[in-house]
């Protein structure tokens, strides 16, 4: 749509295209004198003797029609450069000549007349459009004046490379002289001189929204370096982890010029269905229609597997794009280019530290006005490694979340906050859990639960030990925290981790080792590295849930295949080890771990068949008190005689529940045995009464 009516952009079209109308009158009268009856109903579908015998008698490259004017006498466009037609010349850095051959092209975009008027001096009622010969005649006179014109309608000059101007082949008229090709301005430049705001929609879905936040995620001093140096018009490399706050620097930089923003994502444009190299030439077309700065997000995307560079001509264009590059990537990149007349500037993106953090959350809760307790903010601040735009959008929803309780701000709604904006990218790798337990819902012996409570508390107090007491100055990486669970199924494993992710209150991701294995060599590490990169960002607990396949004991090397199993378990180590925040495998074979493997985790935890006692508990508390238990069955007996594991137990009172709600209303021991009976059918047992 037309935003609004662009009165003396219309005007200064209207202006131009005079002049174009000078041209073909001027040609039209070439043509009357040359004897070329405009009268004749045959003309353009029959060729006479006399006008055969006419052509031979013409000097070759002559031209079709005699004249006396010059392209001097001709290009002379006033140049407005308030106008869209004048700056769009201007930007792409066209010639006269260029914005002619332009206007001649577009007219029929815009008065229907043209066609028939290019038609009748084409001599071909069926090309309705200016061809590469119609524009030479036009334009140029002399011989060389012609093929100026010829050279000006070359891919590499602006008009085609720029993908202003397409020739295109007569469909009538196939294998035809490309003189005889027609020339069509693009529709995004035709709605762009109109007033047409909208992109291209062949590249819309590669388009990122501008963001609205203009926070400054670097040292103020840094910033104001770095914005110095823009008015020269650098490219940009910002490193880091995805939304660490690039775009919103990007903004602040570009808003200290009143300079607009294109943003494109490299890995969607990379994935359109429009051929990439048009689709990298769309994409630099909007930047320079904008007059805007370049952004690409996910750089790396661009850059071909098993390369280190980019299209070499994708590259030039780029980097000769006249206003501020910003290249965003979350790997480390340099340029080959071995002369280069334009600086590229590095900008590390990470995520701040305890000092910054607390410091956000410190000043975001206090300009929205709520009162927190000092060691709440510390907590948050020691538990979540976020950037600052997270912490402010954090406390923002906090602050919904309170309103809609009609209570104020507590502790609750600053972590609910926090996690409503974490949002791992994994994929089909790993889904979310969101934990619903709590330490009462455990039933497990004192060592394993003092065990459990021993992990929460070292992620709780990393920063101070690490930290305050120097321990990090000593002992590297030892912010994190690793921990096996080992133990038959059911024993509570999966429970306790939502346990332990409850009283944290982290995000919890299992992640689906049979997603993450691959058969491809790399392919295992490259899915690895992509969990634990987008999970530093949040300090989400990871939770490898029957990890045997991976975690199992190291072969002996014996050929290629067990080789690289075992490379594959010593990079997942080494990437536990380097993990900040917690992660957390289960296994039901501690006995296939080798003394290497344990020595490199924090916490061995064992969880137990549970024996009588504990088995009664677990009936227990899987019985509300509101259910209608017969009060005839002895749960101590039902513990003795059934050697169920915990998840097992779970099963069963649930299935029972069923049964009896389908039968009476009352949970009686018939029913209780018959739901134990299906569940040692489902383990491949039998009951022995």
């Amino acid at each position: 749509m037309i935003n609004t009516v662009n009165k003396p952009g219309l005007q200064y079209l209207q202006s131009a295209l005079s002049r174009v109308d000078n041209l073909l009158r001027a040609a039209m009268e070439r043509v009357q004198e040359s004897g070329d009856s405009p009268d004749n109903a045959l003309r353009g579908l029959f060729v006479s003797w006399d006008e055969a015998v006419a052509d031979l008698n013409e000097f070759p490259m002559g031209g079709l029609w005699q004249g006396n004017t010059s392209l001097d006498d001709i290009l002379n466009i006033p140049h407005d450069p308030q106008q869209p037609l004048a700056r769009l010349i201007d930007t792409f850095g066209l010639t006269a000549l260029d914005g002619y051959i332009l206007l001649i092209s577009l007219a029929p975009e815009l008065d229907r007349r043209y066609e028939r008027l290019y038609a009748f001096l084409q001599d071909d009622m069926s090309i309705r459009r200016a061809s590469v010969h119609l524009v030479m005649n036009l334009l140029g006179v002399q011989l060389n004046e012609r093929f100026m014109v010829w050279e000006r309608l070359q891919p590499h000059m602006p008009l085609i490379n720029s993908r202003l101007l397409a020739t295109q082949e007569n469909p009538e008229k196939r294998n035809a002289a490309s003189l005889s090709h027609t020339l069509h301005v693009d529709t995004r430049i035709v709605g762009h001189l109109l007033g047409v705001s909208e992109p291209d929609v062949r590249i819309a879905a590669a388009m990122v929204p501008p963001p609205v936040d203009d926070s400054v995620e670097i040292p103020m001093e840094r910033f104001n370096a770095i914005c110095d140096e823009l008015r020269h018009a650098p490219v940009l490399y910002m490193k880091g982890m995805a939304n660490m706050g690039q775009l919103s620097t990007a903004l602040a930089l570009c808003n200290a010029y009143n300079l607009g923003m294109v943003i494109f994502d490299g890995a969607k444009l990379n994935a359109l269905s429009t051929p990439f190299e048009d689709a990298w030439r769309l994409m630099l077309r909007e930047a320079h229609l904008n007059e805007a700065a370049l952004v690409i997000t996910h750089w790396e995307a661009l850059i071909p597997e098993g390369q280190t560079q980019p299209n070499a001509d994708m590259w030039s264009a780029i980097f000769a794009y006249h206003r501020p590059v910003f290249l965003i990537s979350k790997e480390d990149w340099e340029p080959a280019d071995p002369i280069r007349s334009r600086r590229m500037l590095r900008i590390d993106f990470d995520l701040p530290e305890y000092p910054a953090r607390i410091a956000a959350w410190e000043q975001f809760t206090a300009e929205a006005g709520i009162d927190v307790d000092p060691e709440i903010l510390a907590e948050l601040s020691n538990k979540f490694r976020i950037p600052r735009t997270n912490i402010r959008r954090a406390v923002n929803s906090a602050l919904d979340f309170a309103l809609s309780e009609q209570k104020p701000v507590e502790k609750s709604h600053l972590y609910k906050g926090v996690q409503s904006h974490i949002s791992l990218q994994l994929g089909h790798l790993a889904d979310r859990i969101h934990p619903k337990f709590t330490w009462d819902d455990l039933i497990l012996p004192p060592d394993q639960m003092e065990q459990l409570h021993e992990i929460t508390q070292r992620a709780r107090f990393a920063f101070r030990v690490q930290h305050e007491w120097g321990f990090i100055k000593r002992i590297s990486n030892a912010n994190g925290v690793s921990a096996l669970f080992a133990g038959e199924s059911g024993t509570g494993k999966t429970l306790s981790v939502q346990v332990i992710a409850s009283d944290l209150g982290l995000a919890l991701y299992r992640i689906d080792l049979s997603a993450v294995v691959s058969k491809y060599i790399g392919e295992t590490e490259k899915n690895l590295s992509v969990i634990f990169s987008e999970a530093k960002s949040s300090n989400a607990i990871l939770f490898f849930d029957e990890a045997d396949a991976i975690f199992g004991k190291r072969s002996e090397v014996k050929d290629a295949k067990d080789r690289y199993a075992n490379i594959e378990i010593a990079y997942l180590l080494q990437q536990i080890e380097d993990y900040d925040g917690v992660a957390i495998m289960a296994t039901n074979l501690r006995q296939n771990l080798d003394e290497a493997f344990t020595r490199r985790i924090d916490f061995m935890v064992d969880f137990p068949f549970p024996d009588e006692d504990y088995r009664e508990k677990l009936w227990s508390v899987h019985f509300p008190p509101e259910a209608p238990l017969d009060e005839r069955i002895d749960l101590r007996e039902v513990a003795e005689r059934y050697h169920l594991a915990g998840g097992n137990i779970r099963n069963a009172a649930l299935a029972a529940a069923y049964l009896a709600a389908a039968d009476g209303g009352v949970i009686t021991y018939q029913h209780l045995r018959s739901a134990i009976r299906r569940e040692h059918q489902k383990m491949g047992r039998l009951i022995h009464d």
